[in-house]
């Protein structure tokens, strides 16, 4: 009775197993995103300067109050005195034109130091997307071995040493 069905429909369907003769992964290079925060401290002080950002002193303050100094004490006396005036003049005016560029590394200095001053401290933090390449298998090229002839196929797993394989048979006539 059931060999009456199988030719009624002129078509078997029969799986079974066959060996697996080579695998080969496919790789396929992927851009992968990461996210990660970064933070800085920013520390300003007065005009926007970073902390330990100084003012270094050329001695310009002390030759331009030297030069205003002595244009000043050039305008007094006669003579001799107008001579005495101006060098006084040039050297109070290059003694004030100092004394202003170490208040000048003074004030820059209190600021370098006092890193702990959270009143201009400001901690910025933001988040960062890096990409980073890696490399993924996506599926194998599989080859078999099926009654003395070799077959390919591609699979999404890894098939093991035996893949389960489809056999149609069909009547050949009529």
């Amino acid at each position: 009775m059931m060999a009456a069905t199988f030719a009624s429909a002129g078509r078997y369907d029969e799986y079974t197993y066959a060996p697996v003769v080579d695998v080969q992964p496919i790789y396929e290079t992927i851009r992968v995103p990461q996210n990660r925060r970064v933070c800085e401290d920013r520390n300003r002080g007065p005009r926007g300067r970073s902390y330990g950002e100084r003012r270094t002193s050329s001695g310009g303050g002390a030759v331009l109050g030297g030069i205003i100094g002595g244009l000043l004490g050039n305008r007094f006396g006669d003579g001799r005195g107008r001579d005495a005036a101006t060098a006084v003049g040039i050297i109070a005016g290059a003694a004030i034109g100092s004394g202003t560029d170490r208040n000048n590394r003074r004030y820059n200095s209190r600021y370098s130091n006092s890193r702990h001053n959270n009143r201009n401290s400001r901690r910025q933090c933001y988040t960062q997307r890096d990409y980073y390449e890696e490399q993924r298998i996506t599926g194998y090229d599989v080859a078999y071995e099926y009654i003395g002839r070799t077959y390919h196929t591609r699979m999404q797993n890894h098939p093991g040493d035996r893949v389960r394989i489809q056999v149609n048979v069909q009547v050949a006539e009529f």
